[in-house]
């Protein structure tokens, strides 16, 4: 089975660590080497980031090889590229995890006893059906 996203210039990927830079958005400027590949974002300086420690998205950004800050913020600014991934699966995702992790002990709390009530309601329902069934 053939890869479905390609290192290509433009391509945005995701960075998974270090800690520092995870869950930063960044696209792919120019290739360095069979391992390494220079990035950039605006606001974030350019900088070599090896693939393994880049996750591929589905998303493209029509630019020039070594682009300049002002021609990829305006490429993605017409892509729109950060606001569909935070509308996508992926993007969802990271969200839900960082406002889990940003919850206080009383935000847990809540959850918990949300989370037991609706498990009680599935299971009086479920117990319901499996007597009626019999």
């Amino acid at each position: 089975m053939p890869f479905a996203r390609q290192v290509s210039i433009g391509r945005v990927a995701l960075i998974e660590f270090p800690e520092a830079d995870a869950g930063k958005l960044v696209v792919i400027s120019d290739v360095v080497s069979p391992t390494t590949a220079l990035v950039d974002w605006p606001g974030q300086t350019r900088r070599k980031v090896l693939f393994k420690r880049l996750a591929l998205t589905d998303f493209t950004v029509e630019i020039p090889r070594l682009a300049k800050k002002a021609v990829l913020t305006k490429a993605l600014e017409e892509a729109d590229v950060e606001a569909k991934f935070n509308k996508s699966a992926w993007g969802q995702k990271l969200a839900k995890r960082s406002a889990k992790a940003a919850q206080t002990d009383f935000d847990r709390y809540k959850s918990a006893v949300t989370k037991m009530k609706r498990s009680a309601q599935v299971r009086r329902a479920f117990n319901a059906l499996k007597k009626s069934s019999k």
